[in-house]
């Protein structure tokens, strides 16, 4: 889907005239602009300098700048009528340097857990009402699954996305699985809903869920919740096994593994 073009950031001291951008809020698009102009501009602004550099009129640039005073996005200096970056942007900052933190323990511990199996990893998380995969790791073994970081699949071709949607009651997780359930390419995944929350259900309760040709013909996989320090389900780890692989003796170890893998990330996001 095209995405809306965004300004270009203004040099610095300069100004960026507005662009006309379609859908999405006005007041956001302002707001975000003018945040970019002070980071790329280095130091504080004086009103008449932000008000040209959005291009807007002067009372929405002043009304724009009350609000993000009153957030904390924006502070005043002491006497002056100048204006930077807030506090709470740092803060802001911090959290997204906690989450990339966490991704790259996420990506480390899918490495270990594809030395330990010798398969392909996954670590999915839900974007709107679908399956993303965020990471992936490949498997040791000449015949792997194919797969591709990105790929955005209904929550009911997953084992993955069984957790995904687990903390959700019942009315929201059925009105989701009624928008999105999609026959997958095999025709094996489940689409009956009533079917699919009784697995979903019973997933969460042994924490750990598994599929075998329900999406990919010869495959299947083992999946495990990340959960936060509130016991909400944040991502799903999978280990992704050809069907020749995925034997009834071998599965036990499987579920051992993703299930430990797992856990060590739940502790760690819990401590983040």
């Amino acid at each position: 889907m095209p995405q809306p073009a965004l300004s270009k950031a203004p040099s610095r001291g300069g100004s960026a005239p507005a662009v006309q951008r379609d859908g999405g809020s006005p007041s956001i698009r302002r707001a975000v602009d003018l945040l970019e102009f002070l980071r790329t501009r280095g130091e504080g602004a004086t009103g008449p300098e932000i008000v040209a550099a959005l291009g807007i009129p002067k009372s929405s640039t002043y009304d724009l700048i009350r609000t993000l005073l009153e957030t904390g996005l924006l502070q005043a200096e002491a006497g002056q009528p100048r204006y930077f970056l807030g506090r709470r942007l740092y803060l802001m900052g911090l959290a997204y340097r906690a989450q990339v933190d966490l991704l790259r323990e996420a990506a480390a511990t899918a490495r270990a857990l594809r030395d330990e199996t010798g398969e392909t990893v996954q670590f999915s998380v839900l974007d709107e009402d679908h399956m993303l995969v965020l990471l992936k790791e490949e498997g040791l073994h000449p015949l792997r699954i194919i797969s591709s970081v990105g790929s955005r699949v209904p929550v009911n071709w997953a084992a993955a996305g069984r957790f995904l949607v687990s903390d959700l009651a019942d009315a929201p997780l059925r009105a989701l699985l009624g928008r999105t359930v999609r026959p997958s390419p095999t025709g094996g995944a489940e689409t009956d809903i009533d079917a699919l929350v009784t697995r979903i259900r019973a997933a969460r309760r042994t924490g750990h869920a598994i599929e075998i040709n329900e999406t990919n013909a010869h495959a299947g996989c083992v999946a495990a919740p990340v959960l936060d320090e509130a016991g909400q389900c944040i991502a799903a780890i999978s280990i992704v096994v050809p069907e020749p692989r995925l034997t009834a003796d071998r599965i036990p170890a499987l579920i051992a593994a993703v299930g430990r893998a797992a856990a060590q990330l739940s502790q760690r996001w819990g401590d983040a």
